[in-house]
């Protein structure tokens, strides 16, 4: 079974974590065998994986980016990231266990730190890997005394950075999750693109967790058209990415001001951790998911396999 995990022209971290995550969870459970894939921590549930293909699914979401998929005995479902992402997919909601990076930490496989137990004392800010492209993130940073946490980088690097600060303002999704996880309180800022706000409410109504957003202003004129309705179309993305470079020195300065003043002012908001019960509480459901996964690796028939797991959401 081969372990799935997206990857476009630069890495994220969210998707970066399968690698990290799953072969300390699942030992000696994954090969390159494309016949089957494993699909585990993303927004990887839709139709871009290939119909003849077995899929199982432990915890991934539906991010909107692409048409969902078609459901049959070619998939098998353990868990999903949260009831959204079941009710879009025509699933129980208590198929919506959570993201399993809430699974964290995890006994110290090579490359992976643990957390100190000791809250750091930098005030960490993880933008959007997209952000980061377009904007200026790095300046507006260091003018407001954060630390840039780039979720393009080492993904075990992230993880120890998260673990040193006292505070982590973030737009990407798990650095919340991770931060959460971490018990390093966090404060959610809008994904300035609103494809990339959804998901958020699926991870966090499995913790029943309502997720209080800080806006977040844009570093750079890119930015800021990227969230115009020139950036809904497909040639005006094209076009926004490629002017890209030549946008970001536009009036350069006042965006990077305007960002600066929007995180210091973000950063006097409450920060947020969720209830530590609730998040008990979906890690022992994931970790029971993941016992019947060690004992009961997917060899049988897909439809067996389908039949089985979909049950068990109705009983």
């Amino acid at each position: 079974m081969l372990l799935y995990q997206w990857r476009g022209a630069e890495r994220n971290f969210g998707d970066e974590l399968n690698a990290l995550l799953w072969p300390v969870l699942l030992p000696d459970f994954f090969d390159d065998d494309p016949g089957a894939l494993f699909l585990g921590i993303g927004s990887v549930l839709d139709a871009r994986h290939d119909q003849a293909v077995r899929k199982v699914v432990a915890g991934a979401g539906y991010g909107g980016y692409q048409p969902p998929p078609v459901l049959d005995a070619r998939w098998t479902i353990h868990w999903v990231r949260g009831p959204c992402t079941a009710r879009r997919l025509g699933l129980p909601e208590a198929c919506g266990l959570g993201d399993p990076a809430m699974l964290l930490p995890l006994p110290r496989p090579e490359g992976l730190p643990l957390p100190s137990g000791e809250g750091g004392r930098a005030v960490g800010l993880m933008p959007h890997f997209e952000s980061l492209h377009l904007g200026a993130w790095r300046e507006a940073a260091a003018a407001a005394g954060m630390t840039l946490l780039d979720p393009r980088g080492d993904p075990a690097a992230i993880l120890a950075a998260i673990t040193g600060c006292r505070l982590l303002l973030t737009e990407a999704m798990h650095g919340a999750i991770v931060a959460d996880a971490l018990r390093v309180p966090w404060i959610a800022l809008r994904p300035l693109a609103a494809v990339h706000r959804p998901k958020w409410q699926d991870w966090a109504a499995a913790l029943g967790l309502e997720v209080r957003f800080q806006v977040l202003r844009p570093s750079s004129l890119a930015e800021w058209l990227r969230a115009s309705p020139l950036a809904a179309t497909h040639r005006g993305g094209r076009l926004l990415a490629a002017a890209g470079p030549v946008l970001a020195s536009v009036a350069r300065q006042r965006f990077i001001g305007h960002a600066t003043a929007g995180l210091i002012a973000a950063a006097r908001a409450p920060p947020q951790l969720s209830d530590p019960v609730a998040l008990d509480r979906c890690r022992t459901r994931m970790q029971e998911r993941l016992q019947t996964l060690r004992c009961n690796p997917p060899r049988a028939a897909p439809s067996a396999l389908h039949r089985r797991a979909t049950s068990a959401y109705h009983g």
